[in-house]
C-alpha cells in the first residue's frame, strides 16, 4: 500500500535538509537534492488533488507552493548550469576549441546564480517552514491514508493525459511542458515504491523524462554557446546539431507513445 501523506512528509523532511545545506554552501549535490525534493513534493500534492475525502487542505497547499516557487526556480537555474558544465566537459571535441572559454563563462554564471539562490533561501526558509507546519496540521486527520499501489499508475496516466491533451510536438513550448509533466507523472506513479519496482512501474514516464531532459539540456548548452561564442563558432554549431539530434529523438519517442 502507498501512503501519500507519509511520502509527502518524507519529501518535506528531505526538502528541509536540502534547504539547510544549500543556504550554507550550494554545492552541486545539495542543489540537485533541493530541486528533486521540490519536484517530488509537487507530485505528491498533485496526487492528493485527485483523491477524495481529504480534510480541507488546499489553501495550505497553495501557500506551500507559493513559498517554494522562487526557491525551485533559483535552484533549477543553478542545477541547469551544473548539468551544462558536466555535459561540456564530457564532449569529444576537435582541437582547437573554445571549451575552456565556455566553461569559464558557465562557472561565472553559476557563481552568480548560486549567490542569488542563497539570498533567496535566507529570505524564504522561515516561510517554507511555516507553510510546511500549516499544511501537515491541515492534513493530520488523514495522516494514515493508504492507497493500493495498483491505482498509482492509472492515476498518473489520467493526470498526465489531462495536462498534455491537445499539445503538439511541433511546438517547442509544448515539448517543454510535456517533459515537465512526464517527470511529475513519474513521481506520482512511484509513490512509496522501492526503487527497482518504481523504475518498472513508471518506465514509460521515465523514458519520456530522460529523453526530454537530454533535449532540454542540449538546447540550453547550444544557446549558451551561441551567446558566449557566437553562432559561427564550431562549438556552437556542434552543440546546435546535438540539440537537434536530441529534439528529434524526443519527438520520435512521443509519436511512438
Amino acid at each position: 500500500m502507498a501512503r501519500p501523506i507519509q511520502a509527502l512528509r518524507e519529501q518535506a523532511t528531505a526538502l528541509e535538509a536540502a534547504l539547510a545545506v544549500c543556504v550554507a554552501t550550494p554545492r552541486k549535490k545539495a542543489v540537485h537534492n533541493l530541486r528533486t525534493s521540490t519536484r517530488r513534493i509537487e507530485a505528491q500534492l498533485e496526487l492528493l488533488m485527485q483523491l477524495r475525502d481529504l480534510p480541507p487542505y488546499r489553501t495550505e497547499a497553495a501557500a506551500f507552493r507559493r513559498a517554494l516557487k522562487s526557491n525551485r526556480k533559483e535552484a533549477g537555474q543553478v542545477r541547469d548550469l551544473d548539468v551544462l558544465q558536466e555535459i561540456l566537459q564530457g564532449l569529444r571535441l576537435p582541437q582547437p576549441n573554445h571549451r575552456q572559454k565556455l566553461l569559464k563563462a558557465l562557472d561565472k554564471s553559476r557563481q552568480k546564480r548560486a549567490d542569488d539562490l542563497k539570498q533567496d533561501l535566507e529570505q524564504h526558509i522561515p516561510k517554507v517552514a511555516k507553510a510546511v507546519e500549516k499544511l501537515f496540521a491541515a492534513l493530520k486527520p488523514a495522516e494514515g491514508l493508504t492507497l493500493p499501489v495498483r491505482q498509482l499508475l492509472p492515476l498518473a496516466d489520467t493526470w498526465y493525459q489531462k495536462r498534455t491533451r491537445g499539445m503538439k510536438v511541433v511546438r517547442e513550448d509544448d515539448l517543454h511542458t510535456i517533459r515537465k509533466m512526464a517527470k511529475v507523472a513519474r513521481y506520482i506513479a512511484e509513490t512509496g515504491l522501492p526503487a527497482k519496482q518504481a523504475t518498472t512501474v513508471a518506465a514509460r514516464y521515465n523514458r519520456l523524462q530522460q529523453s526530454g531532459g537530454h533535449w532540454h539540456d542540449a538546447l540550453l548548452l547550444a544557446q549558451e554557446a551561441k551567446k558566449k561564442l557566437g553562432k559561427k563558432d564550431p562549438l556552437t554549431k556542434l552543440t546546435s546539431e546535438r540539440a537537434k539530434t536530441h529534439h528529434d529523438s524526443f519527438v520520435r519517442l512521443l509519436n511512438a507513445a
